[in-house]
């Protein structure tokens, strides 16, 4: 098993490669395509930063991060929706709402 110390340090690593990932995805697909077709990606960059902050600097548990978080969960959503008219994408507008409206009555 595991201990703490390692599976925080497991973590860690994998919030710097997803940003990494992020970050790349992003950078390629606005150079092939163009800065209006990474929205999408650039909305990726935002959660995997939000995340990357929750993890190094505050907690996943504080009610800012989850706030910034369910930000870009709303905001993936809305793109899922307006480029896909997938219902997922209304679905994670829904679900992103319910959460910034719960966490935001804590901010208060």
């Amino acid at each position: 098993m595991l201990s703490d110390s390692r599976v925080t340090l497991l973590t860690k690593l994998l919030v710097v490669g997803l940003l990494a990932v992020s970050l790349v995805s992003a950078y390629l697909i606005s150079r092939r395509s163009g800065p209006v077709a990474a929205l999408p990606s650039l909305i990726g960059v935002y959660i995997t930063l939000t995340l990357a902050v929750g993890v190094f600097a505050t907690s996943l548990l504080d009610p800012r991060f989850q706030v910034a978080f369910a930000f870009g969960i709303v905001m993936v959503g809305v793109s899922m929706y307006v480029t896909e008219s997938a219902l997922v994408g209304a679905l994670f507008v829904v679900v992103g709402l319910f959460w910034l409206g719960t966490k935001g009555r804590e901010l208060t």
